[in-house]
């Protein structure tokens, strides 16, 4: 895939996520019921973000997640 679509997929993804973030805090204060939206805006930025990312920094995430434990969270 070309460089400038990745690019692009990222910068789309990080925005969807903001816009995610933001519709969680008007939720939160208004007590709207837009799971639905939340849900869907989230799993769609997530698919651009992954599109974006290239091969290897895609197993360096996967490598850091595995090593995670829940001993270091407690």
């Amino acid at each position: 895939m070309n460089n400038n679509i990745k690019g692009i997929c990222l910068f789309l993804g990080l925005i969807g996520i903001g816009y995610v973030a933001l519709l969680i805090v008007v939720a939160l204060l208004t007590g709207a019921k837009i799971i639905k939206s939340i849900l869907f805006i989230s799993i769609f930025s997530s698919f651009l973000i992954s599109l974006g990312l290239t091969p290897q920094v895609k197993s360096r995430l996967l490598n850091y997640l595995k090593s995670l434990s829940y001993k270091q969270f407690v």
